[in-house]
């Protein structure tokens, strides 16, 4: 994670260094102009949390930038900026292909590809456990449904997810923790006892659920490996 590699300085002095040279005038304003698509009238909109737009962080064509305005897509797995200087395109989507991750809140994104999947995958995924060894991602999704209502046409958006584990270089598809055991064949007894465990978590928060039963399950495989090595 280039963000990982960069935690340790100040995120300021990036930011101070883009507003010196002017964000309009920068590398991360090339885009498409963004357009209106659908007219969402309530919370059920296409955006990822909130319909509006949220300080974050981008790495953008190897460049990374601090404190800017993003606002993720997720219908459309696109990725917009605002620059609220620019009175000509204040919005902008970024080209995915040079979007290497970005970060809205607390929720950091990834840009995965099929060549680095090994798979027919492709888009923003949001990381939730990033190792040499493992690899937990989040893919959002929204559903579209056309509405009308005294003749004005809206649309509304309903959530879905999918997760995609990582184990060395190939990828698994998986929506609950019932399907590692198909990951997992060899473990099952296991995957059972920690989804026992964690079940209390399953109820209230479903990827850190996923999260505490992958890092312990893995912990122990590679125990388990270690001991057979000796």
């Amino acid at each position: 994670m280039i963000f990982g590699q960069i935690s340790e300085e100040d995120p300021s002095t990036y930011a101070w260094f883009d507003d010196m040279i002017g964000q309009t005038n920068s590398g991360i304003f090339e885009g498409v102009a963004y357009t209106e698509e659908f007219r969402a009238i309530n919370d059920e909109h296409q955006f990822f949390r909130e319909p509006y737009f949220i300080l974050g962080s981008v790495v953008y064509d190897g460049q990374p930038y601090f404190e800017v305005n993003l606002r993720y897509d997720v219908y459309n797995d696109q990725l917009s900026i605002k620059n609220e200087k620019s009175s000509r395109l204040p919005i902008m989507v970024l080209d995915k292909e040079k979007v290497a991750e970005f970060q809205i809140g607390q929720h950091q994104f990834k840009h995965l590809s099929g060549k680095e999947a090994r798979g027919n995958i492709s888009g923003f995924f949001e990381i939730l456990i990033e190792k040499d060894s493992l690899g937990l991602f989040k893919k959002h999704r929204k559903k579209r449904f056309k509405r009308t209502d005294e003749e004005v046409l809206y649309y509304e958006f309903k959530d879905g997810y999918t997760y995609y584990l990582r184990r060395g270089p190939d990828f698994y598809v998986f929506k609950k923790a019932n399907d590692l055991n198909g990951i997992f064949p060899k473990y099952r007894k296991e995957v059972k006892a920690l989804r026992n465990r964690y079940a209390s978590l399953g109820k209230s928060d479903t990827d850190e659920y996923m999260k505490s039963i992958l890092l312990d399950l893995s912990a122990l495989i590679s125990n388990q490996s270690d001991k057979g090595s000796l």
